[in-house]
């Protein structure tokens, strides 16, 4: 693994603690039944974990309201139909904590790929490093980019450190790529900080 970041690891985890409690209080308001599908690494589990610890503690504590799905490269096909079989609201594609960004735009697009193969039609959400890790949607074939265009709801969370905010928008794709946004959140200086020492590896 690769390490670019400046922060130490429990500095990561202790920072996916800290984004999963606002992702999971505001990125999915209005939907009841959420899946997350991470990456098998220590900081993405970090956030999985974070992000529905929050998502259950706004009335959502109840029999099967979140579930984590981890990403397999050789049983993808299978996980996703898992996935569809679970019947989420939304689910939340949650890659990019300790992998290099060409990575994880390749399982991004795999992925994508995956849930279009299996007619997956629900809404979906999008981690701020997977939408940087595929250049806002902009690297995704465009038979990909109709698929994501028929799904009833994207959304996405990006931060602005230095202002000290989190944004959440819903995505839309009419020709280019435009957000919407429908929320934000003032953070706290030690999360801004946090932010600006955590660099993906390249």
């Amino acid at each position: 693994m690769e390490i670019a970041s400046r922060a130490s690891l429990d500095q990561e985890i202790y920072l996916r603690g800290l984004t999963g409690y606002l992702v999971g209080k505001n990125l999915f308001d209005g939907y009841k039944r959420i899946a997350i599908i991470t990456y098998p690494d220590r900081i993405c589990s970090s956030m999985a974990s974070a992000t529905i610890s929050s998502f259950l503690s706004k009335g959502n504590y109840k029999d099967e309201s979140a579930r984590v799905f981890l990403y397999d490269e050789n049983k993808l096909g299978e996980i996703i139909k898992e996935i569809i079989k679970y019947n989420p609201d939304i689910l939340f594609i949650a890659y990019g904590g300790e992998q290099k960004l060409s990575y994880v735009s390749d399982i991004t697009k795999k992925t994508i790929e995956e849930l279009m193969k299996n007619n997956y039609n629900k809404a979906l959400a999008i981690h701020v490093r997977t939408w940087l890790a595929t250049k806002q949607l902009s690297n995704i074939d465009q038979n990909l980019l109709n698929y994501l265009k028929s799904l009833p709801e994207i959304r996405l969370f990006t931060a602005d450190a230095q202002n000290k905010k989190f944004f959440f928008h819903k995505v839309k794709i009419e020709g280019n790529i435009k957000l919407e946004k429908f929320k934000e959140e003032n953070i706290t200086d030690e999360h801004a900080n946090l932010l600006k020492i955590s660099i993906p590896p390249q």
